[in-house]
């Protein structure tokens, strides 16, 4: 994206290397996968398994996409109302990813118990499969099996370490009664919490009966600390931090971020600390809305209410569970309102018949996926990588036995060392935003927006002392220090021009405040130079010293160049108003300043209070014929 500008084209003139070839067609050989995908003789066509399929799948998909752009229409934020849902979701798949394969291991136990496979008598086979089994789920604390003649058989973890035990359970109250209920319910059930008086924690279990040769033969025990809970829960994509939880009933505590690491927390009197209890003031708030804000209906078959905290409102998404203890659980998480937005609650009905049709044309596809096999699989998942630009994550594939699949791959290989280089030279933060806001965030459109310049004083003499690798070593130094500035405040870095940089915000993400950006970074990159002037000299090198020109206003932004280059930038009198500027920091600087930034009027209008200047007069800039008040930011 730089663009040598005359400075240092003079300066490089005569000094760059010539003949020096690019490597990029080896390296994009080398990675295109293609050995991977060889080697098989046949290929098989899925066209005439997959036609009719297909095609009732697109008339579906294609319905569901014309109702979902005329609800797109009408409803611009139909994407927060999914996104919402998804967070739930994703919290109530985890905690049945945690808990089910239990479940799932209980009845596994019993079908060997009930065909014959694992002989009760055999006390050393039963513990040795017990072993085996709690090995294969790191989540279960422990498996016990309780028989009838009152002798249990357990498994239990110690750290790292599995512990076979066989324990007494003729002093054990209430036996006779779960064995009843066992033999009764005839399949796995989630019971009430039970205490561990050794992990001093509480632990949610399932209850299996077991049956050998047509007899009831006891109890399979399986289960689960609370603290892995709410560990496994915290390590999702969508708890990753204190938002998520689940409740049992509508006051105690079951998972949160807390529960993982504060083991004082559990109780033996009082098994499950109450919402007020565990150091989070918004979920000790759940159940007090704010009758001013009401609901947020915009979370579809989830459960919402905003509550108040500290002035900052929040809302409470959740959704009830059952099957998992005697109670209901309540799986939620709370994020401050503001990340919503007001918009969704204009979403409307023909939203989710369109959602409907979607995960009907969806389920269609998984079902044929599924017989192809894993390929589409492996392909997916691929994908879905450089869908949100993730290249570091994306490998090459091996091929497939059906033909058309096996294109698509060996085609996918060849893209992933394609964009290898193409990464290099695309600024992937503002691909990202363009993709995020759809089609429509490319055309060209008039935005207020603010426009910084830099300049290097006298880089011409500056760089003439240096070799053209030392010129360019430099300067890429110098552009990173800037760029980090200009990027942590939200900044779209437009283009490298010679030893200059501008940089624009407000686009292509709105963004109210930025002026108030644009000066922060200002002051940034002024507080940089500085810190690395202070380097410098302690290096023996002479300081560099900055200009930096703003001025807000508007502009037209969108895709501008020709089919075959395109670049996403702006055109407008601010730009040339904004560089002009910077050049009159000639007249203000002394020989003492390593940075002076001047601002137009216009800035300081849009930035508020938030920015400190003093006026440097009215100047006629360049170009112009009316006086420009220009001001000079003050570091605060």
């Amino acid at each position: 994206m730089s663009i040598a500008g005359p400075k240092l084209r003079r300066v490089l003139a005569g000094k760059l290397f010539p003949g020096v070839r690019s490597a990029g067609a080896a390296k994009a050989r080398s990675n295109s996968g293609e050995e991977a995908s060889s080697g098989y003789p046949r290929r098989v066509s899925i066209r005439a398994a997959l036609a009719f399929t297909f095609g009732v799948i697109i008339a579906v998909t294609a319905a569901a996409l014309i109702l979902a752009l005329e609800s797109g229409r009408q409803n611009t934020v139909a994407l927060v109302r999914d996104r919402s849902e998804r967070i739930i979701d994703t919290i109530v798949e985890r905690t049945r990813l945690h808990l089910d394969p239990a479940r799932d291991q209980s009845e596994f136990l019993a079908r060997l118990f009930r065909d014959g496979d694992l002989d009760p008598q055999d006390e050393a086979a039963s513990l040795s499969q017990l072993r085996a089994a709690l090995a294969g789920i790191p989540q279960v604390a422990a498996l016990a099996v309780i028989r009838t003649d009152l002798k249990q058989l357990r498994a239990e973890r110690h750290g790292d370490d599995i512990v076979l035990r066989q324990i007494d359970m003729r002093t054990v109250p209430g036996l006779d009664e779960a064995f009843e209920m066992a033999r009764s319910a005839g399949h796995p059930v989630w019971e009430e919490l039970l205490w561990s008086e050794r992990l001093n924690q509480p632990l949610v279990n399932v209850r299996t009966p077991l049956w050998h040769e047509g007899s009831f033969l006891g109890i399979l025990l399986t289960a689960v600390t609370v603290s892995e809970l709410s560990r496994f829960l915290a390590e999702s994509p969508a708890g990753s931090d204190v938002g998520a939880f689940i409740l049992l009933g509508r006051n105690h505590v079951l998972a949160h971020a807390a529960l993982a690491h504060k083991p004082q927390l559990f109780k033996r009197d009082k098994p499950l600390p109450e919402v007020t209890e565990i150091g989070d003031p918004v979920l000790a708030s759940i159940w007090s809305p704010d009758p001013d804000l009401g609901a947020a209906a915009f979370v579809g078959s989830s459960k919402s209410h905003v509550v108040t905290v500290d002035r900052v409102p929040y809302v409470f998404i959740y959704r009830d569970i059952t099957g998992y203890s005697d109670q209901p659980w309540v799986v939620g998480r709370y994020l401050p309102l503001d990340e919503i937005g007001s918009e969704v609650r204009r979403l409307e009905h023909a939203a989710w018949l369109g959602l409907g049709a979607v995960l009907v044309a969806v389920a269609g596809a998984w079902l044929v996926g599924y017989a192809i096999g894993k390929p589409i699989l492996r392909l997916a998942r691929a994908t879905s990588a450089i869908r949100t630009l993730d290249l570091t994550s994306a490998r090459p594939l091996a091929g497939s036995h059906l033909r058309e699949l096996d294109e698509a791959i060996r085609a996918y290989n060849a893209l992933i060392a394609t964009l290898h280089w193409f990464e290099t030279y695309v600024p992937r933060r503002l691909v990202k935003q363009l993709m995020a806001q759809g089609e429509q965030a490319s055309a060209l459109v008039e935005r207020e927006v603010t426009v910084l310049f830099t300049d290097i004083v006298d880089f011409t003499s500056f760089a003439e002392r240096l070799s053209a690798s030392d010129a360019a070593t430099f300067l890429n130094d110098h552009f990173q220090q800037l760029a980090a500035c200009v990027e942590a405040e939200g900044g779209t870095i437009d283009k490298y021009i010679g030893d200059s940089l501008m940089a624009f915000w407000g686009a292509p993400e709105m963004q109210p405040d930025h002026s108030a950006r644009a000066c922060r970074a200002a002051i940034a990159i002024a507080a940089a130079i500085v810190g690395d002037n202070r380097r410098r000299r302690g290096l023996g090198l002479p300081p560099v010293r900055i200009r930096i020109g703003i001025h807000a206003g508007p502009a037209m932004v969108g895709n501008i160049g020709a089919p075959g280059r395109i670049n996403y930038t702006l055109v407008g009198d601010i730009v040339n108003t904004a560089q002009r500027i910077e050049d009159v920091a000639k007249k203000c600087m002394t020989n003492e300043d390593e940075a002076v930034i001047l601002v137009s009027d216009a800035v300081l209008r849009s930035a508020g209070p938030e920015c400190s200047a003093q006026p440097v007069g009215e100047h006629i800039l360049r170009g112009r014929h009316e006086p420009t008040h220009v001001f000079r930011l003050e570091a605060s």
